[in-house]
């Protein structure tokens, strides 16, 4: 599993958001396709392994034709969907 599943499943329109990560963009400004260029165009940062719920994996990249850094956390259900558990602006 990586960024080639996470990237055929958004491209496929097997994904949802959670209302955290509404939230989570909605307190950040951003948007749809914000999350979208991140996960096209950015790379895999980092898989969790360690929750009972399975794998979460975190993709790191551009908003587009913002300068700002994206983070945004993901996990495949049992079905096959993907689920957006959150987004935000990375603070470093």
């Amino acid at each position: 599993m990586g960024i080639k599943r996470i990237r055929r499943a958004l491209r496929e329109g097997r994904f949802e958001f959670t209302t955290h990560a509404l939230d989570e963009m909605d307190e950040d400004d951003l948007t749809n396709a914000d999350i979208r260029a991140t996960i096209l165009r950015g790379r895999l940062f980092k898989t969790y392994t360690d929750d009972p719920r399975g794998p979460r994996f975190v993709v790191r990249g551009l908003a587009g034709t913002r300068p700002d850094e994206l983070e945004v956390v993901c996990r495949f259900l049992p079905s096959g969907r993907m689920r957006i558990i959150t987004a935000y602006r990375v603070d470093e």
